[in-house]
């Protein structure tokens, strides 16, 4: 199996990715540090900011999986083309 390059869409979203969850961590950590108690907002906070991650690792698992899709789809085509070459031939 032939090793695909890694895009700028991914590289971007991997340094994203991880910019978000260090400054989330990061901005929830000082206010808690601040506050010194967990109150509603900072509840929903933290489930705001692992939503957010969860959505960008399924946007990742999406370009990968669309980008295979498209190879094989490339793959089908290429030899359904074959097909009609060695079809031509033998009529």
């Amino acid at each position: 199996m032939p090793q695909r390059k890694v895009g700028t869409f991914e590289i971007i979203l991997l340094i994203v990715g991880i910019g978000v969850a260090i400054l989330g961590f990061q901005l929830i950590n000082q206010v808690y540090s601040i506050e010194k108690e967990i109150s509603w907002l900072m509840v929903i906070a933290i489930f705001n900011w692992l939503m957010l991650l969860v959505l960008f690792i399924l946007l990742s698992l999406t370009v990968d999986a669309s980008k295979k899709q498209l190879e094989e789809t490339k793959k089908i085509g290429d030899m359904l083309k074959q097909e009609k070459i060695k079809k031509r031939k033998l009529i």
